[in-house]
């Protein structure tokens, strides 16, 4: 800090002291600079240098007094001595932060008496309280610099958070707020100052209000004459000494949400046509018809044998149309219980799990794709629900209104619908709805020539997969491969080849390492399954490295796979 930066406040101070004592003031800066100097006596007096009287107090930072300059050491050798119109000098320094960055001097002209050598000790004292009013307000400036940096720093740091952000006090009035939350809310006015609850009239709102409760992912739908919000709110209490102070409240749109969450899922992976492997006409046909239902808003009912990757014919169509920029959400309808299922496409009111607060996978898809594998599967009762939502494009939950949803609906299964709408196992109305455009991928049997294809691209793949880039296979070895029919399609292929490279120590993959699987089994000799295979080799895993992540590192997949792999196994 500079004395420069209060000048008009030190000009004040310097009047106010010269009216005090009738007497002229000055004061410097570190540079020798005057920053103020009243002239009531003394029109222009010398130059401040280091070797003059108040060069001195600058340069020492002690006091210095001279009742009779005839008597400095300093004034003796000074070739303006004679031109000089000051007798004597009364001059302190003025400290900020320890550092001298100035100095004030009471100026007694000549031949003018003035009382402040009479009582010295109070003259000295005087200044002193002066130079220390001074050093505070420089202080009060710096202190507010310093709160202004933080402030822009903090509005910095909100104003790039993808949240909505909103600071309120005890009185629930907005302290300050980020363009985030002003857009979302679509205000074309400052809001600060503005009582929240009038601004965003919502049954939450209030509550945060009334109780002053911390809350975390609520879900938060609000709709406003033509603008409409939908996602969550978190509040976080500013509490200090037992004293409430307000609180920051969050808001998170679904779409960031579902953002961050196909961010840490492979839901980023980009899939086209291009990546379902073969060259049978029959494919080549089915894909263009998929080309074609893409860029409609059509249902499409995706039919295979099983061990088809199902789900990559139906990002491959999301990624085709228009909705490639929304949200594709996937749901297997034979992965988890009923009650589960419920809760994961339609979402529930409760929010008693943080990590799990209600959203159902379908508002996820609002924009987008939402994909149901094996929807044989799907209970009736929940069929009966997905036709009430399709055919009012809402959907509704206890405590909201309804939602309005756009949403491309693609199914799967491997079961015929047909014989089981006869057996009234599924809704027929359903059926009608998503049977009217089919997808049939053609079974590896009838397509000998696109398992070469397949095996070798695994085989490239999955080579890179486990760093062994040097690996080669027999072309005996090969030749079963390609030979063999691969009743569980793709899957079984990838199954196998997967395991067969993960357990090979070698450079070179010799009948000797595939003699147990059951494409290389011969004349009734046991034949061994996949999942035989693949439980055998993660038992011995488990005793050849320490820990389960090493073993899951070593096949290649997360923890939680592994985990899975061993329960269904049966492995403890």
């Amino acid at each position: 800090m500079h004395l420069g930066e209060i000048k008009e406040t030190t000009l004040k101070f310097a009047e106010t002291i010269s009216k005090i004592l009738d007497i002229d003031v000055m004061i410097i800066d570190d540079n020798y600079n005057r920053i103020a100097n009243t002239f009531k006596y003394i029109e222009d007096p010398t130059p401040i240098t280091r070797y003059s009287m108040l060069g001195e107090v600058l340069h020492t930072g002690k006091v210095v007094a001279v009742k009779d300059k005839a008597t400095y050491k300093h004034c003796k050798n000074c070739p303006d001595i004679s031109e000089c119109i000051i007798s004597g000098l009364v001059g302190v320094p003025i400290y900020f932060e320890k550092n001298i960055i100035g100095a004030i001097a009471l100026l007694v002209p000549l031949n003018k008496t003035n009382p402040v050598f009479e009582n010295l000790e109070n003259s000295i004292d005087f200044l002193e309280g002066m130079s220390d009013l001074l050093s505070s307000k420089l202080k009060n400036i710096d202190d507010y610099n310093k709160l202004n940096v933080i402030k822009k720093e903090r509005e910095t740091i909100i104003d790039v958070i993808e949240d909505g952000l909103v600071f309120i006090n005890n009185m629930g009035k907005i302290v300050h707020y980020n363009h985030q939350f002003q857009s979302f809310f679509k205000f074309e006015k400052d809001v600060e100052g503005e009582k929240i609850e009038e601004l965003i009239d919502h049954p939450l709102i209030h509550e945060i209000l009334m109780f002053g409760e911390d809350i975390l992912y609520k879900i938060f739908y609000y709709e406003h004459i033509n603008h409409s919000f939908y996602g969550f709110v978190s509040c976080r209490n500013i509490m200090l000494n037992g004293n409430h102070y307000g609180a920051l409240l969050s808001f998170k749109s679904l779409g960031k949400a579902y953002k961050a969450f196909s961010e840490m899922s492979d839901n980023r992976t980009y899939v086209s046509f291009s990546d379902i492997q073969g060259e049978d006409p029959k494919l080549k046909e089915e894909i263009n018809k998929a080309k074609q239902l893409a860029v409609t808003d059509e249902n499409i009912l995706i039919y295979s044998a099983p061990g088809f990757k199902k789900h990559i014919f139906a990002r491959a169509i999301h990624n085709f149309s228009d909705r490639e920029k929304n949200y594709f959400v996937e749901v297997d309808c034979d992965s988890i219980s009923y009650d589960m299922l419920e809760s994961e496409i339609f979402g529930h009111d409760r929010d008693e799990i943080h990590m799990n607060p209600g959203i159902g996978k379908i508002r996820m898809a609002h924009k987008g794709t939402m994909f149901f594998n094996n929807i044989s599967k799907m209970p009736l009762y929940l069929q009966k629900r997905l036709v009430k939502v399709m055919k009012t494009k809402e959907l509704r939950q206890r405590t909201y209104r309804g939602f309005n949803i756009d949403v491309r609906m693609i199914f799967a299964t491997c079961e015929a619908l047909s014989p089981l709408v006869g057996q009234g196992l599924f809704d027929e109305e359903l059926y009608f709805r998503i049977s009217k455009n089919i997808i049939t991928i053609p079974s590896l049997i009838n397509r000998k020539g696109d398992i070469k294809i397949i095996i070798d691209n695994v085989i490239k793949k999955l080579k890179v997969k486990y760093e062994k880039s040097q690996l080669k296979f027999e072309q005996n070895v090969l030749d079963m491969l390609y030979e063999y029919t691969w009743p569980n399609n793709v899957y079984e292929i990838e199954k196998t080849i997967d395991m067969i490279i993960a357990k090979t120590k070698k450079n070179v993959v010799t009948i000797d390492d595939v003699k147990n699987f059951n494409f290389a089994g011969d004349n009734g000799k046991e034949v061994k399954v996949v999942d035989k295979i693949e439980k055998d080799l993660i038992q011995k895993m488990l005793t050849e490295y320490k820990s389960k992540e090493q073993v899951a590192k070593a096949m290649g997949i997360g923890r939680a796979t592994l985990y899975r792999k061993m329960k269904k196994y049966g492995i403890t």
